[in-house]
């Protein structure tokens, strides 16, 4: 039977699951998600986790390596206790002093798992210099630097801000993220928010990127994107980002897993 790596992000508002062989590869074989809980129990966890494996035609015992990156410590406890009662592992949890990159920063100890995560991928996976952009609860900019992590930006989430808006106010309501047709001068409601939220969000992107190329004259950065809506910005607008891989953060965690071994 095929052995497998099990890769694990815990995001402030998903948990995201990646099943890799254990081999040198980051192809992603599976990918699943849920809700981060905070008030979830190790074995809810680990039933649920089972589900998926068992739905995919793959035992527990195939399970051969745990790895994840955490920005919710209280959630810390429960997956290692899951991860040790329900695949007999103890897991590898991502620190800022167990990763193959080098880090340029005063308080590494501050730098969010997830953000040193992406830097590793971008850093394998991307030749040259790298600008991470991730499209999450929160809007990140790490910048990478010859093999290098410097630090960068963070701005609120795409949409969190939205439902903070539709939250705090009487008369608007809830709509897609797009590109509305029409453009930017809108024509009802809906697409005033439309618009309002897509081109502010290309506005910040291109802001922040153009900010830190001015910060590194003469430097050449790509734009790596993950995150939700990475992939529906980047097709709209191609010209900001290089790159978008939306699950960049597990084959990164793959890559910190290796390099361990």
């Amino acid at each position: 039977m095929k052995e497998y790596i099990l890769a694990v992000d815990i995001g402030n508002t998903n948990t995201v699951f990646g099943l890799f062989e254990n081999t040198a590869d980051v192809e992603i074989q599976k990918d699943w998600r849920t809700v981060t809980r905070r008030d979830r129990t190790s074995d809810e966890l680990g039933i649920f986790l089972l589900g998926f494996l068992q739905s995919s035609g793959i035992q527990s015992s195939q399970i051969k390596g745990f790895v994840y990156s955490s920005v919710v410590p209280s959630f810390n406890p429960i997956v290692e206790r899951m991860a040790a009662d329900y695949f007999s592992s103890v897991p590898l949890r991502v620190r800022y002093d167990n990763i193959p990159l080098k880090i340029d920063y005063p308080r590494p100890e501050e730098i969010g798992a997830d953000r040193l995560v992406n830097a590793v991928a971008a850093d394998r996976m991307f030749p040259g210099n790298q600008i991470v952009v991730d499209l999450g609860t929160a809007t990140t900019f790490c910048v990478v630097h010859e093999g290098t992590y410097l630090g960068g930006s963070i701005a609120p989430g795409l949409k969190l801000s939205m439902e903070a808006l539709f939250r705090n106010t009487a008369q608007l309501f809830p709509v897609e993220f797009s590109r509305p047709a029409c453009g930017v001068i809108s024509d009802s409601t809906r697409t005033a928010i439309q618009a309002g939220f897509f081109f502010g969000w290309v506005g910040l992107l291109r802001g922040i990127l153009e900010e830190i190329h001015k910060t590194y004259p003469g430097k050449k950065y790509h734009a790596i994107a993950t995150g939700g809506l990475s992939a529906m910005i980047h097709r709209e607008v191609p010209e900001i980002f290089a790159a978008v891989d939306p699950l960049l953060t597990l084959r990164g965690l793959k890559l910190i897993y290796q390099s361990q071994k």
